[in-house]
């Protein structure tokens, strides 16, 4: 699949919207809508932080739901996707009956241009706002006049800064500290190692940086150089093409979403394969069991945008969920990839191989993705 076809100018400032006719019984759940926002169900389903984590709660409302979903940047293939599960999520039949109203909105990655958009949210009446944020701080206020005005909002991936709000992600820091660690054993603590970031600024780079930089300064005989792929496989392409191309050197790579672009970089260019890190990337997943390139991956599942609006339903419904949710990581090293069970070569390399978040009991069907 081309990567193209998902090129920003599709979306940017766009807003998706569509009805859903709830169940008539809603209000008082049945029972085949209960389970969803089962309290123990929900317990197991979004970990604390940490045990220290507070609780968080809003009051209750009466379903079904106006859900608005803001979203800063749209212009990768996990962000593609990420739209795609949230979508295949509220349609779903035990999901459905819990939602009046579903809205996107595409801000471009532009700040001024999301909270514009959430101003407007907030003034048509949602119940609810699920926010990937181009700004770690910098749309607080925004969130904040929102759950004032008795709106649940539910940051996820770029996550925010304010206490008003339940925010839903994986450890970056620890995610990008485990390939940092894979790396430094890989190359035995000595060599030039080329990191991709994703896209500058942003919550989920700077987490992930930062965990890796605690590694890699550990290790004084590493070097590290420093380019921006912004979590697009062309790009990434572009940038590692770039680096290999000053540097002639290179020992490892440690790559986040759109690592396939770093692998075909490396190909192209016929240059020796080296280790390298990533997010589910099908693409590079099969690259790597094909040349044997030793190969950390950990994703960053693009469902946890289902996740989110599972949250923002329970958070309606009266249940208390911590207020900072950290979903498990899940690691898998290029002896432990199986074709069919976590990397597909019959599916496009664009496809990103967790669409699912099985520990959220959210799951969304490969067709629903790849559509």
């Amino acid at each position: 699949m081309d990567p193209s076809r998902f090129a920003p100018a599709l979306f940017t400032f766009a807003v998706a919207s569509f009805s859903l006719s709830p169940s008539p019984l809603l209000g008082t759940a049945n029972a085949a809508d209960s389970s969803l926002i089962d309290e123990a169900a929900v317990a197991k389903a979004f970990p604390p932080q940490s045990p220290a984590t507070p609780s968080a709660s809003f009051k209750t409302k009466k379903g079904p739901y106006k859900i608005a979903f803001s979203n800063s940047y749209f212009g990768n293939n996990w962000r593609a996707e990420m739209l795609k599960a949230a979508d295949a999520y509220v349609k779903q039949p035990q999901v459905q009956s819990f939602i009046k109203e579903y809205k996107v909105y595409n801000a471009g990655n532009d700040v001024g241009q999301q909270i514009a958009q959430i101003r407007q949210i907030i003034l048509s009446g949602a119940d609810a706002i699920v926010v990937n944020a181009a700004s770690p701080t910098g749309l607080d206020s925004v969130l904040e006049e929102a759950v004032n005005r008795g709106i649940v909002v539910v940051a996820f991936d770029n996550t925010v800064g304010t206490a008003k709000v339940v925010n839903v992600n994986n450890d970056q820091a620890a995610m990008g500290k485990r390939w940092a660690e894979f790396l430094a054993d890989q190359i035995k603590g000595n060599g030039t190692v080329l990191m991709v970031h994703g896209v500058a600024g942003t919550t989920v780079d700077n987490d992930q940086a930062a965990g890796a930089m605690s590694v890699f300064k550990q290790h004084p005989d590493i070097k590290v150089i420093d380019v921006y792929g912004n979590w697009d496989v062309g790009t990434n392409q572009k940038v590692t093409a770039n680096a290999l191309a000053t540097y002639p050197k290179i020992d490892a790579v440690w790559g986040t979403e759109g690592c396939t672009g770093i692998i075909q970089a490396f190909l192209q260019l016929n240059r020796p394969l080296v280790p390298m890190t990533g997010e589910s990337d099908n693409g590079f997943m099969r690259l790597v069991v094909e040349n044997k390139v030793p190969a950390l991956v950990i994703g960053q599942p693009p469902a946890m945008a289902a996740a989110a609006v599972r949250v923002a339903i329970n958070l309606l419904s009266g249940n208390k969920l911590p207020q900072t949710i950290s979903l498990p990581l899940e690691e898998i090293t290029t002896e432990q990839m199986k074709a069919g069970v976590n990397y597909f070569p019959a599916q496009p390399d664009s496809l990103i191989t967790d669409f699912s978040v099985p520990s959220c009991d959210v799951e969304i069907p490969v067709e629903q993705v790849v559509r």
